[in-house]
């Protein structure tokens, strides 16, 4: 379970980029379109990561965010964006983000996200890494 992480992003490219990519470095990933669908797999499991892209149609990453934040603290969420300029990194912080990310990525930057992600999941379960 460790190793899940799930991928919200309205744009099929970067989606299914990230998710090949992710897979690639060993992850196991589940890959949706928008909130709504990300949350009919929130309401049977729980991902240690998600990555989400900011600027969506129906509910955007910010709302999508403070959503999840209500039930669960433990979940280690990363906002991904192509548009820094328009988010307040404070602001993504006050709403529940517990990193974010720019595109486009460069991979070790987001294998040390995700890694980070896993460890403080982990932390916040009561599992820390090994290495503490």
């Amino acid at each position: 379970m460790e190793n899940k992480i799930l991928v919200v992003d309205d744009e099929d490219y970067h989606r299914e980029l990230m998710q090949k990519l992710l897979s690639k470095l060993g992850y196991e990933v589940e890959a949706v379109e928008s909130a709504e669908d990300a949350f009919t797999f929130l309401n049977k499991e729980q991902f240690p990561v998600i990555i989400t892209d900011l600027i969506m149609l129906e509910m955007d990453g910010v709302e999508f965010c403070r959503k999840i934040r209500e039930t669960d603290s433990e979940t280690f969420v990363i906002a991904l964006t192509g548009h820094t300029e328009l988010y307040d990194i404070n602001r993504l912080k006050e709403v529940g983000f517990d990193n974010h990310l720019t595109k486009p990525f460069k991979i070790d930057v987001i294998k040390q996200a995700i890694q980070e992600g896993i460890d403080e999941f982990r932390r916040r379960t009561g599992n820390p890494p090994d290495d503490i």
